[in-house]
C-alpha cells in the first residue's frame, strides 16, 4: 500500500510539470471545505475501524477480504489530498488548483450518487441506522453541494485569468 501511495503522490508531483500555469486565490470557504472534507472522510469510516482494532477482528462486511478499499482510499489518500490541496492553494501553487479541482469533482459525483445508492439499499432491505445515514450519506450529500458551489467559483475565477 505504501508503494501505491508514493506512486500516487509522485504522479501529482509530475502533473505539476504539465501545462498547468493557473492558480486560484484561495478563500476562507474553500479552506474550510477542504478541512471539513478531510475530517468527514475520517469521521465516516473510523468508527467502523476502531472496534475491529480493539477486538482484533476484521470488519463484518468485508467477507473473505482483509481490507475494505474504501477505507484505504478515503482515509489514506483522499483526506490527505484535501490537506495537501489546502497547503498548496494557500501558497497559490497551480498544483493545488489541480488537486482541488479533482477533489471537487469527486465530491460532486459522490454527493450525487448518495441519493440512488441509499434508495437502492433501502429498497433491497438493507438496514441503515440513523447514525450511518448521517455520517455516511447526508454528510457526503452536503459536501457534494458545497463542492458544486466551489467548483463553479474556481472555474469562474480561472476563466478571468
Amino acid at each position: 500500500m505504501q508503494i501505491f501511495s508514493c506512486s500516487l503522490f509522485g504522479m501529482f508531483g509530475h502533473i505539476k510539470n504539465i501545462s498547468l500555469r493557473q492558480a486560484i486565490q484561495g478563500s476562507k470557504g474553500i479552506y474550510i471545505f477542504l478541512i471539513l472534507s478531510g475530517i468527514a472522510l475520517i469521521v465516516a469510516w473510523l468508527p467502523d475501524v476502531i472496534p475491529t482494532i480493539i477486538k482484533g477482528t476484521t470488519l463484518s462486511l468485508i467477507g473473505i477480504y482483509t481490507t475494505n478499499i474504501t477505507y484505504v482510499l478515503d482515509m489514506g489518500i483522499i483526506s490527505v489530498l484535501c490537506y495537501a490541496a489546502l497547503y498548496l492553494v494557500k501558497r497559490r501553487e497551480p498544483l493545488g488548483t489541480l488537486i482541488l479541482a479533482c477533489i471537487l469533482k469527486l465530491c460532486i459525483v459522490v454527493g450525487i450518487m448518495m441519493f440512488p445508492q441509499t434508495i437502492c439499499q433501502l429498497a433491497s432491505g438493507v438496514s441503515l441506522p440513523l447514525p450511518a445515514l448521517i455520517t455516511k450519506s447526508f454528510s457526503f450529500i452536503v459536501l457534494g453541494g458545497f463542492a458544486f458551489y466551489f467548483n463553479h467559483k474556481i472555474y469562474r475565477e480561472l476563466g478571468k485569468q
